[in-house]
């Protein structure tokens, strides 16, 4: 086994280990944890190299103000495409081809220069790219330093494997814009925690010695990179590129390259101002099927967002029949559709993926009829008030500017009730709406009173005395929950379950997140937080979120922590009163943490200390802590203590 593999190998499990052992379930000692990590050490000492997310590497991100047009050592052009195999087999001419998959994301090119990465540059126009150089540093499958001391220069492509996508996918449309976007970040620490890939495709320059492009990419794996998962074949064939697809699972692809694994017969062909002749790309296409549009609908989120839906004349697709596609915003509508659809216009439909309907394409050339013409809503369909613009980003919304619209109460009722929220059996969308109705129900916190109305309900048709009594007893089940859940059954913008458990695994409780909202914590320095969601918890109305938690008995989740070294390791404390040396509780919240302990609410058998600078009150928390004989330490005390 190649050393640089062995380097990878330890690399990986280093990481994993750590990874379990944070998480509560270490699989090995600390000696042992030791011994793999200076193996790792004395193996990059000696080979002079080093992985980006090596354990022995303490990383440096860089910010840079924009991203530096540079001009390319070379023409990164682009490839002639077809959807047909039988162009390939003639491309083909019988030689030998090596079959790659066609990575969807954003073409880089890096150099080396003395076994040291020395450049990193997106394709732009192929003659002009940026410099990315600041985030390349933070993708672990570049490494900062190889053993290869000629030039080196490699193409390839920035993607975001599926599973490192599954984080993200609620935020972000899909990987490959994901990943473009990523690799342009002007803040390098921003990046790092995007989990972006490299995969090489083409030695440009190096291994000059060897004809084999197939070759030449194991030279280049042997150095630590991830390359492209590729096959040599005579043979064009659907088998070939079900294999490619097979060995792609993980990876974003949209099609097969085929490339002459003879590079310099490749140079013998030339190139075209456009592409080069050395290889072309079978791509995938979703087949599209012509259909005549008829409306379009609009449905409403819990924010008062409207989407816009095509409705269509049904159209067989893969044996299903399909007769709506959503077009996400007004951006995306106007995009496709143009500024004036119309009843009667011809688009193309397909499935995404083989799931998802998507119009492709509209015709865009012919001027409707005026009485054809479908308007664009001004005006809410559910209360009737007037919709204003949301810009974000590149992308326009419409959303109702009536706070006290049904259609945002009832979405938001959906969303508190359902599986992502505290899962209310019983309490459907079509049930929400009917409480709304009669008027029960004006908030989430009514949902907890509904016990009031249960005579009349129990005689309103469609219930009766079993269905609403296992209503309500599902209601009454739903008070005691995890955090998690009462995060995410809020509804705050961009916080959904995922986001939500990891709030939770950080502050262990309501009233330590709220204090921390309370003091303006910056959210964006906790791992996979970014601005936009950190300003949405600092900028969410909680006064409903108060009422619902003194409704609720909302569970402490177990607090994360990192080192088993930390002083205050596996240490509870519950914090009171006024403080001194810190601004503020959630100041002081942060220091515990930081040194390995958790804060929790309430006094119990399980609490290690109470903080408190005033020992002698007689509050509830220090008289329940003395009957327990949980000492009480004041701030100056703890501090000795760490």
């Amino acid at each position: 086994m190649e050393q640089t593999e062995v380097m990878r190998q330890l690399v990986d499990k280093l990481n994993y280990l750590t990874k379990k052992y944070d998480e509560g379930t270490p699989e090995v000692s600390d000696k042992e944890w030791d011994d793999l990590y200076f193996q790792l050490l004395e193996l990059e000492t000696a080979l002079g190299a080093y992985y980006p997310d090596s354990p022995t590497r303490a990383v440096n991100y860089q910010v840079v103000n924009d991203l530096t047009k540079v001009e390319h050592n070379h023409a990164m052009l682009s490839l002639d495409k077809t959807k047909s195999l039988d162009d390939v087999t003639k491309f083909a001419n019988g030689k030998q081809m090596l079959a790659m998959a066609k990575c969807d994301g954003l073409t880089c090119s890096i150099k080396y220069t003395n076994g040291r990465l020395v450049s990193a540059e997106t394709r732009g126009n192929g003659v002009i790219g940026e410099d990315v150089l600041h985030n390349a540093l933070t993708i672990p499958t570049i490494p900062h330093k190889i053993q290869y001391q000629d030039d080196l220069i490699l193409d390839g492509e920035i993607v975001c494997l599926h599973s490192d996508f599954k984080e993200f996918e609620e935020e972000y449309k899909n990987p490959r814009n994901f990943a473009a976007g990523s690799i342009r970040l002007l803040d390098a620490s921003e990046c790092a925690k995007r989990k972006l890939t490299f995969v090489v495709w083409e030695v440009i320059e190096g291994f000059e010695e060897i004809d084999s492009l197939q070759e030449r990419l194991a030279k280049i794996e042997k150095l630590g990179f991830f390359t492209v998962p590729c096959l040599k074949t005579a043979m064009i064939t659907d088998d070939v590129v079900e294999t490619i697809k097979t060995l792609s699972q993980n990876i974003p692809i949209d099609g097969v390259v085929f490339k002459f694994d003879s590079v310099s017969f490749g140079k013998t062909l030339g190139e075209t101002a456009h592409h080069l002749k050395n290889a072309i790309a079978y791509k995938f296409y979703d087949e599209v099927y012509s259909t005549t549009l008829r409306s379009i609908a609009w449905t409403m989120g819990r924010t008062g967002v409207l989407t816009p839906v095509a409705l269509f004349d049904p159209v067989d697709i893969d044996g299903t029949e399909v007769e709506r596609a959503s077009l996400h915003n007004l951006s995306i509508l106007e995009e496709t559709l143009g500024k004036t659809p119309w009843n009667g216009q011809l688009i193309g439909v397909f499935k995404a993926n083989m799931i998802i309907p998507q119009i492709g394409w509209a015709d865009l050339d012919t001027v409707p009829e005026e009485n054809k013409i479908i308007p664009i809503l001004t005006h809410c369909p559910i209360c009737g008030s007037p919709l204003r613009k949301k810009q974000n980003n590149d992308s326009v919304f419409l959303e109702c500017s009536n706070d006290d619209c049904d259609g945002k109460l009832i979405n938001r009722l959906d969303h508190f009730c359902g599986k992502k929220g505290l899962d209310i059996k019983g309490l459907s969308k079509a049930t929400l709406e009917k409480l709304v109705d009669w008027g029960w129900v004006n908030s989430p916190v009514d949902i907890f009173y509904l016990g009031e109305h249960q005579k009349d309900w129990s005689g309103k048709p469609g219930f009766g005395e079993k269905s609403v009594q296992n209503i309500l007893d599902a209601i009454e089940a739903s008070k005691e929950c995890s955090f998690e859940s009462f995060i995410s059954s809020l509804g705050i913008p961009l916080i959904g379950r995922n986001v939500a458990k990891d709030l939770a695994g950080h502050f262990g409780c309501y009233d330590c997140l709220y204090e921390a909202i309370k003091e303006n914590y910056d959210f964006s320095q906790l791992p996979g937080f970014g601005e936009s969601k950190s300003q949405a918890l600092l900028n969410f109305d909680y006064t409903e979120a108060d009422q619902l938690y003194g409704i609720l008995d909302v569970q402490m989740s177990e607090i994360t922590t990192n080192d088993a070294k930390l002083p205050l390791k596996d240490m509870k404390f519950v914090i009171t009163g006024t403080v001194k040396h810190f601004k503020n509780r959630a100041e002081l919240q942060e220091c515990i943490e930081k040194n390995g302990g958790k804060v929790v609410s309430t006094i119990s058998k399980n609490v290690n200390y109470l903080i408190n600078n005033d020992v002698n009150s007689t509050s509830s928390k220090n008289v329940a802590a003395k009957k327990m004989g949980i000492p009480i330490l004041s701030e100056d005390e703890f501090l000795e203590k760490i």
